[in-house]
């Protein structure tokens, strides 16, 4: 899709004045675990702790974007960042 390599699945968040959060999964696939839809089966990546954590950090901050006063994103930002980066990191801007 791009020879730029995989830089360009930051475009979004580099170049756009609106995104504010870039989460990174090292070592995540494309489709992580059934996420794209419901009934969604297929996956190119089983890792239980990716697909939770991508859970929990999707729902914390679609909770805190939707209600201000909701302190999930801080909490689960923080929560990443102490658990060492071995998983991915979150960059904010």
């Amino acid at each position: 899709m791009s020879s730029r390599g995989p830089d360009w699945f930051t475009d979004a968040y580099t170049h756009s004045p609106g995104a504010t959060d870039l989460l990174t999964l090292f070592g995540a696939e494309h489709s992580l675990g059934g996420i794209p839809n419901w009934e969604a089966a297929e996956t190119t990546d089983e890792n239980p702790e990716r697909v939770a954590v991508l859970q929990r950090l999707t729902t914390a901050y679609l909770r805190s974007a939707l209600d201000s006063s909701d302190p999930g994103w801080a909490k689960a930002t923080s929560a990443l960042t102490e658990a060492g980066a071995a998983i991915g990191r979150i960059d904010s801007k």
